[in-house]
């Protein structure tokens, strides 16, 4: 019998150590790259959220390696915050399977984990208040802090090269010359300016900086905000936990702070057009996917993001992911 998504992840869900009485799992968040479930526990006349994954073994190649960085992370931050105020929610839980590891490897090699839920906090697609950049920047610099002594081995890079500019680069380069779904005329003052630039592509690894344990994701959305008090309480999604250049957490922050866009709901959006155009004749006739956004001029105003994108709908159409362990993104 083929089990359904939900059904699995039920399935999974009764491989960890969860006490109490299981009352629902579903689908929860808005995220499209794991698949994410809140289950919901009834445990001494309280209710209890847990957050279950199924990690996504086409971009994580090795989910072991990835779960044994943010096992390490995790153990090492849960210590060096003992005895602080609230220290429970201010670092992400694991919850061991039966068999004593932090994950659950199910019959078709899926890797499963478990995070405690992190109630009365949440994340936010996008900054609302410099108060909020603040604390999202507070948060992550504390992350680097508290990983500044996690001792030996070095972690495992869960995705190789990811923020080596030069190699970064040369993909840009190569898919600009195969072009192969024909936008590249689109963004030509934008591929001018990157080019213009690649002289400065090699200057972080040539400046031979101390190698430090980074975030490498750190995006608006991967701190939860404390509901009272406002203030960055947790750091998430962990899955790019690895050896980095401070400077990677610091520029990849300065990107989404002071932009007001949402990056998934408009990367989703923008595959959708494309979509709509390669399937449909009269929309190819369409301009180019840009304009969605902006007008046919180049003095024009961007348009408003459809409510459905400014909801975080449009996330869930292509996929579910929350990186966290609280209130949702």
């Amino acid at each position: 019998m083929v089990l359904s998504q939900e059904q699995n992840a039920v399935a999974a869900l009764r491989q960890f150590r969860i006490g109490g009485e299981f009352l629902s799992a579903a689908p929860y968040g808005s995220g499209h790259i794991n698949d994410t479930y809140c289950a919901v526990f009834h445990q001494a006349g309280a209710q209890a959220r847990y957050i279950l994954q199924r990690i996504n073994r086409n971009v994580f190649k090795n989910p072991l390696a990835l779960m044994q960085n943010i096992q390490r992370v995790t153990s090492h931050l849960a210590a060096r915050l003992a005895g602080e105020p609230d220290c429970g929610r201010r670092v992400l839980t694991l919850i061991p399977a039966y068999d004593g590891q932090a994950w659950y490897v199910d019959e078709e090699d899926n890797y499963w984990r478990t995070y405690r839920f992190i109630e009365n906090a949440r994340t936010y697609d996008a900054v609302e208040s410099p108060e909020q950049a603040f604390q999202a920047a507070r948060a992550f610099g504390q992350f680097q802090k508290l990983l500044a002594d996690l001792p030996a081995p070095r972690l495992h890079d869960t995705i190789p090269d990811f923020h080596h500019t030069p190699k970064r680069l040369m993909a840009l380069e190569q898919a600009i010359a195969a072009d192969a779904v024909g936008r590249a005329r689109l963004v030509k003052a934008e591929i001018d300016f990157a080019l213009a630039h690649q002289h400065i592509a090699s200057v972080l690894l040539d400046a031979n900086l101390p190698e430090r344990v980074t975030h490498n994701d750190t995006k608006f959305n991967n701190v939860m905000l404390d509901d009272a008090t406002g203030e960055g309480i947790c750091v998430i999604d962990l899955d790019t936990v690895m050896p980095g250049l401070a400077l990677y957490d610091f520029g990849d922050m300065i990107r989404t702070t002071t932009s007001p866009a949402m990056e998934e709901a408009i990367s989703c959006l923008l595959r959708q057009t494309d979509h709509l155009r390669d399937r449909h004749p009269v929309s190819r006739r369409l301009p180019g996917r840009r304009h969605v956004f902006q007008g046919a001029s180049r003095g024009t105003q961007p348009r408003p993001l459809p409510d459905a994108v400014q909801t975080g709908r449009i996330h869930r159409a292509a996929g579910r992911e929350d990186e966290s362990a609280g209130a949702v993104d």
